[in-house]
């Protein structure tokens, strides 16, 4: 796996989806491009070579065309996520670059347009369906994510043969982060609802093993204590605010949550400096991680982002929903929280 930065160009987006966290869109950031010049120049010598943009969506970002001339210019392979909404145009400023382009990820939340609407708008669905057949017809590699929510799971074998069927070359299914307007809404799984829809798609994955590569985004329930790749420093994260943080989830809970995920600003610190800051943190927290697991971690301290999420101080809000199955580990007296800089 190829060392990669994932960048989130914009927090404007041309949609307003239900189940997003209210940090990631919008809003009015963009990054400057003197900016991401500093970072592509620095990351090379660090010995990155992928870059992940993702917003907001990445297709409205102001510089999205002068964007992809400099990841040409320094000799970067890119990916990005998108809604597909206005992919018959924006696919234009693609093609120069598909020597560079390692794939388009499509964000497709139900097999169906009253499932995937639900969440994404009136029409998104149709849009997103023609930007796949387009991106087929030339050629441009694409995937999918499904983000699985209370009202979603029951779609995931039928989405991933509409996948399959549209020329898909990958889905990778991802747990719903917390955030108060889908707790609101009730669309939280509980830790034994997610371990089974879990087990729903590893059958889905060794189903569709000749057909269609599918996985699922860190998140899902693991022994393994150190899955993402951002702890193990294969990843490294810029928000729309050009700050270096712990994680793309981590830095988009919004206002009412911790700030204690950020590493740096890159107004004020090289990427360089910033890098180092975040080895030396990752590197502590693995350690307070480890001691907590060996003091007795909680099961649902098992699901990767829900342990950083509570350690960060992400979602104290949920103390406004005592019935939500989750509230009740963030009272757990088990749970230490250790200053991490």
């Amino acid at each position: 796996m190829a060392k990669r930065i994932v960048i989130e160009l914009t927090n404007r987006c041309n949609l307003a989806c239900q189940h997003c966290f209210s940090g990631r869109h919008g809003g009015n950031d963009d990054l400057s491009l003197d900016l991401l010049e500093k970072v592509f120049v620095e990351a090379k010598k660090l010995g990155f070579e992928h870059l992940t943009f993702t917003g907001g969506d990445p297709t409205v970002y102001k510089y999205f065309d002068e964007l992809l001339a400099k990841v040409a210019e320094h000799d970067y392979r890119f990916s990005f996520v998108t809604n597909g909404y206005n992919f018959a145009t924006s696919h234009k400023k693609i093609l120069p670059y598909l020597s560079n382009l390692e794939q388009i990820t499509f964000s497709l939340d139900g097999a169906s347009e009253a499932t995937h609407g639900a969440l994404r708008g009136k029409h998104s669905y149709k849009q997103v369906i023609a930007a796949m057949r387009l991106a087929k017809d030339l050629d441009i590699p694409f995937s999918n994510n499904m983000v699985i929510t209370r009202h979603n799971q029951h779609e995931i074998k039928d989405l991933a043969e509409l996948a399959y069927r549209l020329g898909s070359s990958g889905l990778r299914f991802g747990h719903l982060m917390h955030s108060p307007i889908t707790t609101a809404n009730g669309w939280d799984l509980s830790l034994t609802e997610r371990q089974q829809v879990e087990w729903k798609i590893w059958q889905l994955q060794a189903e569709y093993v000749a057909r269609l590569p599918i996985a699922m985004a860190p998140g899902f329930s693991t022994e393994q204590l150190f899955p993402c790749a951002p702890l193990n420093m294969m990843e490294v994260n810029i928000d729309s605010q050009g700050n270096i943080t712990k994680c793309c989830h981590l830095s988009s809970h919004g206002p009412i949550a911790s700030q204690d995920d950020i590493v740096g600003n890159l107004e004020t610190l090289s990427f360089t400096e910033g890098f180092l800051k975040l080895v030396a943190g990752n590197e502590r927290l693995k350690r307070i991680k480890q001691a907590h697991f060996a003091s007795g971690a909680n099961e649902d301290d098992k699901s990767p982002c829900w342990y950083c999420s509570k350690y960060f101080k992400k979602v104290d809000w949920l103390k406004e929903f005592p019935e939500n199955p989750w509230t009740r580990s963030l009272e757990d007296p088990k749970t230490q929280r250790i200053k991490l800089m």
